[in-house]
């Protein structure tokens, strides 16, 4: 065997690679998902994305099937222990299980009462802040209309990528490809966390659930009872200071009080009726 082919053999693995680099430890922590993908073939490329930028959650939010599809392994070449492991649910909420932090992506300009996008590399570098010990996810909509008005809601972040034309949107998987190579560049090196403590994105939704159910039980009513335009306008609210879950314990105590106060009036006027 010739000295050559010899050092060819015991070469690291990955040092083919122009530019090697060593994956950042945080990009564990970031989950991609996507709601109700409808193209095998693009579960399978964002398969081989997640893989190609050291990322390994993948979460699937009612997909169309793909497991016995062969565009969906045909597509995800190299990256099939991703495709095998990824995680099918049935709903967002599912899918957040965990996640602290969640940021949606858009290429449509938004309803003004909802936070306004920022670049992707911006996003890029509050999720390598915010994952260096703690869960984040990044949320793709579906490939015909993407995020609906409520999910986009849900998020703390929006981001989107600047495009040179209005018209053109980028293919699902080109865009999980953009985000997830801005989200890798910006961990490599020393980024520092981000020291918000951040409440579960779960426990942020049932906590906005109780304020709702107090104001209905105290009489208050949004303009034609829209509820979830007026929550649109909540979350946007205690967006501005993010929250935490003893932040959340904290309001708690206002709104369990209350609600003792509104029992104990209600069983005061039964009493004397």
């Amino acid at each position: 065997m010739s000295t050559h082919a010899h050092s060819k053999l015991i070469q690291p693995p990955g040092s083919f690679r122009a530019i090697p680099v060593d994956v950042p430890e945080n990009l564990a922590n970031i989950r991609i998902i996507l709601f109700e993908p409808r193209e095998p073939g693009n579960i399978g490329s964002v398969a081989r994305v997640v893989k190609g930028m050291g990322l390994s959650q993948l979460y699937l939010v009612n997909p169309v099937p793909f497991r016995d599809v062969d565009a969906a392994w045909y597509m995800a070449h190299g990256a099939k222990d991703i495709l095998e492991n990824c995680q099918v649910v049935d709903t967002l909420s599912d899918a957040l299980i965990g996640i602290q932090y969640l940021v949606g992506t858009t290429h449509r300009r938004r309803d003004m009462r909802l936070q306004q996008p920022v670049p992707a590399r911006e996003a890029a570098h509050t999720i390598a802040s915010i994952s260096q010990d703690k869960p984040v996810a990044l949320l793709f909509g579906r490939e015909d209309f993407g995020l609906s008005t409520d999910q986009v809601s849900l998020c703390q972040l929006t981001a989107s990528v600047p495009m040179a034309t209005k018209n053109p949107s980028l293919n699902l998987a080109q865009a999980v490809q953009i985000f997830a190579y801005e989200v890798f560049v910006a961990s490599l090196g020393e980024v520092s966390p981000d020291p918000v403590d951040y409440a579960a994105v779960n426990a942020l939704e049932a906590f906005y659930g109780r304020v709702t159910r107090l104001l209905d039980r105290v009489g208050m009513s949004p303009y034609n009872h829209e509820w979830e335009t007026y929550l649109k306008s909540l979350r946007r609210v205690f967006s501005r200071a993010p929250l935490e879950e003893r932040d959340i314990a904290t309001l708690d105590m206002i709104f369990s009080t209350t609600h003792r106060y509104i029992e104990r009036l209600e069983k005061k006027i039964a009493d004397s009726a």
